[in-house]
């Protein structure tokens, strides 16, 4: 069997460190700014413990400690479905992306076996989650860490090697892939909360507002059946 050539993150072109304005400060100011940074540190850590701690949670008591479910397989299940739905709202005042941010960086912990990638703080490891391939988040990590790069500067990278690695690697398309973007378009509006939202706002449309949204569902329906047809076929 032909082995998988490994994704390679260190391909990356070089990124230029952005360019930072000198601002002149005096010894009053300088003393308030050392304070300023401390605090500010000092409340990054505070949020991102809270976050691991919360994934965590997640990850044990509502995927059973088990990853992939966390990650491939949680589009079945009912609780996690039921918070998204909430998040945002009065009983749930977290966002949706902080919610997948805490779940996923839980389940990439247990997967991703690698001395640097333990050694990121959350924020950075977030910003790798976008290359979606655990290879290369491994790799990334690696990079990221012996190069000492900012959090600004992870972004930039990860920026330049989507990239790298070219608009039609990007843009193919897998079964997987496929599949992951119709469960999450389904998990932004099958929600039992956002059926509630649509049957209030149903109620206010106007006539012009209502044909709108009913063309694009036709649409969306016409895409549906077509491609339901195609994979009979296949």
């Amino acid at each position: 069997m032909a082995r998988r050539e490994k994704p390679s993150s260190r391909e990356v072109v070089k990124v230029p460190a952005p360019a930072r304005e000198e601002v002149a400060l005096s010894a009053p100011e300088r003393l308030l700014l050392a304070e300023a940074l401390r605090l500010a540190d000092d409340a990054r850590q505070t949020m991102e413990h809270a976050l691991i701690t919360f994934g965590n949670w997640m990850l044990v008591n509502v995927f059973a400690n088990d990853a992939s479910a966390a990650l491939e397989g949680r589009t079945h299940n009912p609780l996690w479905r039921e918070l998204l739905g909430r998040a945002g709202g009065p009983t749930l005042r977290l966002s949706r992306r902080l919610l997948y941010v805490a779940v996923e960086i839980a389940a990439r912990d247990r997967r991703i076996n690698d001395e640097s990638w333990r050694l990121l703080e959350p924020s950075r490891k977030e910003r790798l989650l976008p290359l979606g391939d655990e290879d290369l988040m491994r790799d990334a990590a690696q990079y990221v860490v012996a190069m000492k790069l900012t959090l600004r500067a992870t972004e930039a990278y990860v920026k330049a090697l989507r990239e790298a690695r070219g608009v039609s690697a990007a843009a193919r398309l897998t079964g997987p892939r496929l599949a992951h973007r119709v469960r999450r378009f389904r998990e932004n509006l099958a929600t039992t909360a956002m059926r509630r939202k649509l049957r209030s706002l149903a109620g206010s449309l106007s006539t012009e507002e209502k044909a709108a949204v009913k063309d694009e569902l036709a649409s969306l329906r016409d895409w549906a059946e077509e491609t339901l047809r195609t994979l009979r076929k296949g």
